[in-house]
């Protein structure tokens, strides 16, 4: 079995688009969304990921075509397939994710499977590595315009070698020490490079480094599509995959540097988790976001001050919730922690609160009452 040992280098920008990543992971971990906002979001990152995905590979339907498709149960042509296709693998490693599935060579196959359904068959089933080719006939990835070879992959009868290898670096310590997002961009570079399917390597590639990422919290709730990133730069995708490299695995492509394809692969997560930040954010602006973040208590001290209309004093929110002044001053405090309150004055000694400025567009209408 070849040992597969991927090389790159760490370089500032690398380092630097790492820590971009993990900032914004922690900042979308840490927003309160309403479930149906959170639905709303997931829902549309995996049409945005299946209509980019499979537009990389030339599928023609715009993404309100997608829209409809994974509405259907049936798709009418080859290309609603596809993408019904896809929609169903993301479907399927969402649900893997929350069983804790492992990465390995069966679930490749199984989400190619998935991948590559052509009509009503081999659901369920597991997808073969390419065989042989008839006597003259190169296996290769072909450029439509010039009708020369794009890659050549290796010979099919060293697959099963290079998955082991490639599985077997996987699961090591190396490469468990890597930070995440590299990992998965190896992953998705070097299955794409063995090519083990005759067709349907790179949703495939796409959809396993999504899938790494997500065992490891990284898909920002589900929140974001980095496919639409790289069909927004197609030249650039295909160029830090192939890195200038002769067509010909056998000829340098067997192990190169992999920092260009690397350095692509989080730029382009970098986009998609920035974006992702600004929108969760945006909707932290509205009310209903603001209120999913209150318990009863909290709203009820907000439905008192829409009513009171005035400044709050302690006796006033004491007899509110019919609880003793000592009780109300503990509560105050959280109030204030969390921007619920804040001083009415500036006075040193404080003697009366208002609604914080973070809730001070909250309406009564808001809270289900009405005026």
């Amino acid at each position: 079995m070849p040992l597969y040992e991927p090389r790159f280098i760490y370089s500032n920008r690398i380092v630097s688009l790492l820590n971009v990543i993990e900032y914004c992971r922690g900042t979308v971990d840490s927003i309160v969304l309403p479930v149906d906002i959170s639905e709303k979001l997931r829902n549309e990152a995996r049409v945005k990921a299946t209509h980019f995905s499979t537009a990389i590979e030339g599928n023609p339907l715009t993404i309100k075509d997608v829209e409809k498709v994974v509405k259907n149960k049936e798709a009418r042509d080859k290309s609603e397939q596809e993408v019904r296709n896809y929609w169903n693998a993301l479907n399927f490693l969402s649900r893997a994710r929350n069983r804790n599935i492992p990465v390995t060579e069966d679930f490749i196959k199984k989400l190619h499977a998935i991948i590559e359904i052509r009509g009503p068959g081999r659901r369920g089933g597991r997808s073969s590595y390419r065989g042989s080719m008839p006597p003259g006939v190169l296996f290769a990835v072909w450029d439509t315009k010039t009708g020369k070879p794009e890659y050549i992959p290796p010979y099919h009868e060293e697959l099963q070698g290079l998955m082991d290898g490639l599985m077997t670096w996987l699961d090591s310590k190396p490469a468990m020490e890597l930070p995440v997002p590299i990992r998965a961009a190896i992953f998705a570079y070097q299955l794409v490079t063995i090519h083990p399917f005759e067709d349907g390597n790179g949703r495939t590639a796409r959809a396993m480094a999504n899938y790494i990422l997500m065992q490891e919290g990284y898909d920002l709730r589900g929140f974001y599509s980095v496919e639409e990133h790289y069909a927004a730069d197609l030249n650039r995708y295909y160029e830090s995959l192939q890195m200038g490299l002769p067509a010909d695995y056998y000829n340098g492509r067997n192990n190169p540097d992999l920092s260009p394809w690397i350095l692509f692969f989080l730029e382009s997560m970098s986009k998609a988790y920035q974006i992702v930040v600004s929108s969760t954010r945006s909707f932290t602006e509205s009310a209903k976001v603001k209120l999913a973040g209150l318990g009863e208590k909290d709203k009820r001290l907000l439905l008192l001050a829409l009513r009171f209309e005035k400044p709050l004093i302690p006796t006033t929110i004491a007899q509110w919730f019919e609880v003793n002044p000592k009780t109300v001053h503990n509560w105050i405090k959280d109030w204030i922690k969390i921007g619920l309150l804040e001083p009415a004055s500036g006075n040193e000694r404080i003697r009366s609160y208002k609604i914080g400025e973070r809730y001070d567009n909250v309406t009564i209408e808001d809270l289900g009452f009405e005026k």
